[in-house]
């Protein structure tokens, strides 16, 4: 083997870069195999030991080994994970054998004393009791500034006092300061007292143990400190000493080999810049950046450098980036090309892609990737730290049967078991709650719920008017009394009871009710929610597979918490489930791809693939905006020794550019995020400024995608109807169709929705829709006007007292079966005596001939319309006879009944055409009479009467209204019988009281210019 290949021996480089854009793990491991010769001596890297950034990218270095080795097998070296900067990786275990360390803190634990700490300090301080939830957001502060103090290597927290007597700080920030005592002083104590270690003070002792031992006796097999950029003390430490061995060897990640001493300089300041932990690592190993070597076998052809170097630039320092055209011409000279080739070069590969939104920009991406797959061999990567975004295209790759999960995990809440558990929780604490009852029952895993529909449809919704099982139990089997023109029959009643009987008992047997407790043990409440999600399940669904081993954990992890905060609220547990689930990620469970992959920037470290899709580059997305301290003055944390929070944009800055050096790159950001516009990236400004300094209008042709655009892919998709709407899908809807002859039947009030809004009635009758009432809804106009028709039905049966009390008494029984909160009824006491006494007393001054009137009275008339048999129907709420035999009609509104002005425009015609069905005879057992009166009572605040067509608005009697509401109706009936007859969405918006329900099918907010909730003017 030539001498210059080597990479071990006397006199050979003890630290190595290899370049950004090569394929890091694959030229590792083939120079290593060369150099051992693995091929032929399966193992001679078995003594290895080799340190990478994480568990994934060990994985694939021992299969590049395998892969360099001739695909034979082999002994593979010991490969350890030295844990990234943002990941949980756990430290190096192995060597902790070496010192007697005290056992480190799991996360959960960790957490949990942190927050008994935090309750104890609001205890002493405030007086206060803090929930566990706030307790637990604020622990998490606190442990990331211990984390993060653990990663300055010079943090000495013994200054926090001096500094707060020296500043003029805002009051508040003396209490953060305060508060801080928790992690200065409180925090050493409590792991003292329980014997236990940081996780990351631990991770550095382990490495300055094994340095030590490594000094004491030295290794010979080699020692290779791969893709680590030397950010944390730990990783530093063992850099160190891998020096000191004789194979012993650091592997940097894309060092820039061009920076001259002035760069290194700036870079030095620059904490955001990509190459300063390299540089703060070089330096703290006093190593030269001129003493690094490229490693070995890797060839750079014209378009790498050229990249390179573009990159490199693109990223430098603001203030060494002023004068762009100069700055070109220095690199174009290096290369020895002219500017304009050396960014035709650089940009060769590079494209540079606008969506409209993030919608767009999901399509575009799962298009990409899609596209890859035509090509044999070739691999397609997306990166971004957008979970959202890598959860969309997964979910669109699907639409081809490509499966590809995201390799970042997705949180456990948003898992099947994981749901499941907090479903539960939300649930136990208060099992006969509509909505978390509905929840829980109708998850994937749940066993019974044949029966939810009809439980669901029929006694869930409105207002809620029980407060556990029981009473939800007799609600049901009473609801027929309350509501005797409902859609469900005594067997769905019977169904949805025996649920509730199954469900009385599912409580009973977990004990799972924690609406009956004051605090509860987390560790006994957590146990009993587990029990009621199993017994609701099929087992053993919710411990099975990956989720359900991330269950576990959860309520491992809830045990571990609860156990430092003791006994809660049931509240607070159910709070602290969801916290937990939402922090907690796991992995989908799927075999990846061969081919394609989604990766968040930790995993893509160290990376390759074919074709790299960098998405979600706007700012504040990547790179994220570091959090602010919650509790610490930013301008304290270089007088403490706490890195810059900047640096994190460094690392991030590190990661853009060692993709963004990759031979094939797609660079996508979005115009708008979130319903409103957005920024690209501050790479990708820079990276457009230098194309557009050395390419000027030929910049965008050079950044623009070859072989097909993306958005004209995802424009084509929407012009075939896949995915989102076609372009020229009509905004505003104009349905014409419907069955032959409709309308056949119609009742009086709905002759007037279909005069109002025509699309309402056409998704009613034509499309065969109906609006429901929401879950816990407050007590809306039609059951409360239902629960009033009832009462004063019930006033006029005989025997039944005329009297203000006995009215009252009926409007309170009724008002409360229809869900009226009690306490709504004390409020309006007075108010509705006041309505009671008016009313009896407009009762007492009938002239009803001494016959007694009928109330809620049936009335059908038919006709023949069009061609086509019709019926028109009513329900006439009072229907009086005079001594004179004509009759008086009585509609009772429990709001503003119609004005004389709507009826003149024949706008609200239900008067009227119920006298048109009396004078004919046709309501039940009232016969034909000629009409005297319509008449309104308004049953409100205000009570009122009036006699429709006696005000200057209107001056008709009730016969000539009836003669011309039975002409319009006709006219409206044969119109909407016509083929071509269009039904709009509330034409005649002045005159719609509220949203019909049907407003957002009608999507009224796209073309009307309607609120988002779609009531637009309809109030």
């Amino acid at each position: 083997m030539a001498n210059e290949a080597q990479v071990f021996g006397v006199g050979r480089p003890k630290v190595w870069s290899i370049p950004p854009g090569a394929d890091f793990l694959r030229a590792l491991a083939t120079t290593l195999a060369k150099e051992t010769h693995l091929s032929e001596q399966p193992d001679a890297l078995s003594d290895a030991i080799i340190y990478v950034p994480n568990s994934r990218s060990a994985r694939a270095l021992i299969l590049a080994l395998y892969d360099a080795a001739g695909e034979k097998s082999i002994l593979p070296p010991d490969v350890r994970t030295l844990g990234d900067l943002e990941s949980e990786e756990a430290p190096p275990n192995a060597e902790t054998a070496l010192v007697g360390l005290p056992p480190a803190l799991s996360p959960a634990r960790r957490l949990g004393a942190l927050a008994a700490l935090v309750r104890k300090f609001y205890e002493a301080e405030y007086r206060v009791d803090l929930p566990p939830a706030s307790a637990l957001a604020a622990a998490r502060e606190l442990s990331r500034l211990l984390d993060q103090a653990a990663l300055s290597a010079g943090a000495d927290w013994t200054k926090l006092d001096g500094l707060v007597e020296e500043s003029d700080l805002a009051a508040h920030w003396h209490r953060s300061v305060a508060f801080l005592k928790i992690i200065t002083a409180a925090w050493p104590e409590w792991l003292n007292d329980n014997n236990s270690m940081d996780p990351f003070a631990r991770r550095l002792a382990a490495a300055e143990a094994l340095a030590a031992d490594w000094l004491a006796n030295p290794p010979t097999a080699p020692v290779i400190i791969a893709g680590s950029t030397g950010a944390t003390p730990a990783g530093r430490v063992l850099m160190k000493a891998a020096l000191t061995l004789p194979k012993g060897l650091i592997v940097l990640p894309g060092l820039d080999m061009d920076a001259d001493d002035e760069a290194w300089n700036a870079i030095r300041q620059s904490v955001s810049h990509p190459q300063n932990s390299l540089i703060d690592a070089l330096d703290h190993l006093s190593v030269a950046p001129a003493d690094v070597a490229a490693w070995p076998g890797i060839k750079e052809h014209e378009t790498d450098t050229a990249r390179r170097r573009l990159i490199h630039e693109a990223l430098a320092p603001a203030d060494a980036t002023a004068d762009w055209r100069a700055t070109l011409k220095v690199l174009a000279k290096a290369t020895g090309s002219t500017v304009e080739d050396f960014a035709v070069d650089a940009l060769s590969g590079l494209t540079v892609i606008e969506a409209p939104d993030e919608a767009a920009e999901a399509e575009a991406a799962a298009l990409l990737m899609r596209e890859t797959l035509e090509t044999p061999g070739e691999t397609a990567a997306l990166v971004t730290p957008d979970a959202g975004l890598a959860r969309r295209v997964s979910a669109l790759l699907k639409r081809w049967g490509v499966d590809v999960p995201p390799s970042a995990g997705v949180p456990l809440g948003r898992t099947p078991a994981g749901s499941l558990i907090g479903l539960c929780a939300s649930w136990a604490i208060d099992p006969s709650e509509p909505v978390a009852l509905t929840a829980a029952l109708k998850h994937g895993f749940v066993k019974d719920r044949e029966s939810l529909p009809v439980l669901e449809r029929h006694f869930l919704r409105g207002p809620r008017r029980w407060r556990d099982l029981a009473g939800l139990r007799e609600s049901i089997d009473t609801r027929g009394d309350i509501e005797p023109y409902a859609s469900f029959t005594r067997d769905d009643q019977d169904v949805a009871i025996a649920l509730v009987d199954r469900l009385i008992a599912v409580f009973d047997e977990t004990d799972a009710d924690l609406s009956v407790e004051t605090l509860v043990d987390g560790t006994e409440g957590a146990e009993r929610i587990a029990a009621l999600a199993g017994r609701i399940s099929e087992a053993p669904l919710p411990w099975a597979g990956e989720d359900g081993r991330g269950a576990t954990k959860l309520l491992e992890s809830i045990s571990e918490l609860s156990g430092q905060l003791g006994p809660m609220v049931p509240y607070a547990l159910v709070d602290l489930i969801h916290a937990q689930s939402s922090q907690m990620t796991i992995s989908a469970g799927i075999v990846e791809h061969s081919r394609l992959s989604i990766w968040g920037p930790l995993e893509a470290r160290l990376q390759s693939a074919s074709r790299v899709i960098l998405a979600g580059l706007n700012e504040d997305v990547w790179p994220h905006r570091p959090a602010p301290d919650a509790f610490l003055p930013r301008r304290f944390r270089q007088e403490l020794g706490l890195n810059d929070p900047e640096d994190r944009l460094g690392l991030s800055a590190h990661d853009f550019a060692q993709l963004a050096c990759a031979p094939t790159v797609v660079m996508l950001h979005a115009a708008r995020r979130d319903d409103a516009p957005a920024v690209a990236s501050r790479w990708v400004w820079r990276l457009k400024t230098l194309a557009e300094g050395a390419l000027d209008d030929k910049a965008a042709e050079a950044l623009a995608p070859v072989g097909g655009h993306p958005l004209d892919w995802v424009s084509a998709m929407q012009d075939r109807g896949t995915g989102t709407l076609p372009k020229d899908f009509p905004v505003e809807p104009k349905p014409t169709r419907h069955p032959e002859g409709w309308p056949k039947r119609l009742s009086v009030t709905r002759i007037d929705l279909l005069q109002r809004d025509p699309y309402a009635m056409w998704a009613e009758n034509v499309l065969g829709l109906e609006t429901i009432d929401p879950m816990n809804a407050p007590l809306g106009p039609a059951p409360r006007g239902t629960a009033i028709h009832h009462a004063l039905e019930l006033l006029e049966e005989d025997g039944a007292p005329k009297t203000p009390q006995h009215l009252m008494a009926l409007l309170e029984q009724e008002l409360a079966r229809v869900g009226e909160p009690k306490e709504d009824w004390v409020a309006r006491r007075a108010v509705w005596q006041k309505t009671v006494d008016w009313y009896l007393n407009w009762r007492a001054t009938r002239d009803t001939g001494g016959t007694k009137p009928k109330l809620e009275v049936k009335g059908e008339l038919d006709f023949d319309i069009a061609g086509y048999p019709f019926t028109l129907s009513a329900t006439a709420d009072r229907i009086e006879r005079t001594a004179t035999g004509d009759l008086v009609i009585v509609d009772f509104k429990t709001g503003s009944p119609p004005s004389d002005k709507e009826i003149a425009t024949e706008l609200s015609q239900q008067m009227p055409l119920q006298a048109l069905i009396a004078r004919a005879g046709k309501y039940e057992g009232i016969a034909a009479a000629p009409v005297a009166a319509l008449e309104y009572v308004a049953f409100k605040a205000k009570p009122d009467s009036r006699v429709v067509g006696t005000s200057r608005a209107l001056t008709a009697t009730p016969g000539e209204l009836a003669d011309k509401a039975e002409e319009g109706m006709k006219r409206l009936i044969a119109n909407y019988r016509q083929p071509d007859t269009s039904f709009l969405s509330a034409p005649r918006v002045k005159f719609v009281k509220y949203d019909n329900g049907f407003n957002r099918l009608a999507r009224r907010a796209e073309w009307a210019g309607d609120t988002e909730d779609g009531e637009g003017d309809n109030g």
